[in-house]
């Protein structure tokens, strides 16, 4: 470890513009899944009037078959540029620290592949949805 070279200030400019564009992506997928729902609204059924709502056509059953099976993907997406923001800082702040141990450890733990659900939520060793991290660092909060 003690081979490590990092440049605090390097860092957080990476960090930095990568936040930015994680949260482009974060914006973007969130206005996908508001189209996808007003298109499958707007897709229009097979059948005729009905009283109350209309029972979902096919169009709108693909696409909300199509969105659920992404869900898991994007979520996992989420999770691991998060995993990925999150573990640059806190190795870079213990680097800075001395602390070397706890820098390869957060390194470490960093780069821990996630587990998510099927609704693109992280889960715990507990199997349970993890609940967001505070925005105060870059990547918290998205």
């Amino acid at each position: 470890m003690s081979a490590w070279d990092i440049k605090p200030a390097g860092v957080s400019g990476v960090l930095k513009k990568t936040a930015t564009a994680a949260e482009s992506m974060s914006k973007a997928g969130t206005a996908m899944q508001e189209s996808l729902k007003s298109a499958a609204t707007s897709a229009g059924t097979i059948s005729g009037p009905y009283c109350g709502e209309a029972p979902m056509g096919p169009v709108g059953g693909a696409l909300g078959e199509f969105m659920q099976h992404k869900a898991q993907e994007l979520g996992y997406i989420a999770v691991r540029t998060e995993h990925s923001l999150n573990g640059a800082y806190d190795t870079t702040t213990e680097y800075v620290k001395g602390d070397l141990d706890m820098a390869a450890n957060k390194q470490k733990q960093a780069v821990k592949d996630p587990v998510v659900n099927d609704q693109g939520q992280e889960l715990g060793p507990d199997g349970k949805p993890v609940p967001q991290p505070p925005a105060d660092k870059p990547g918290g909060g998205t």
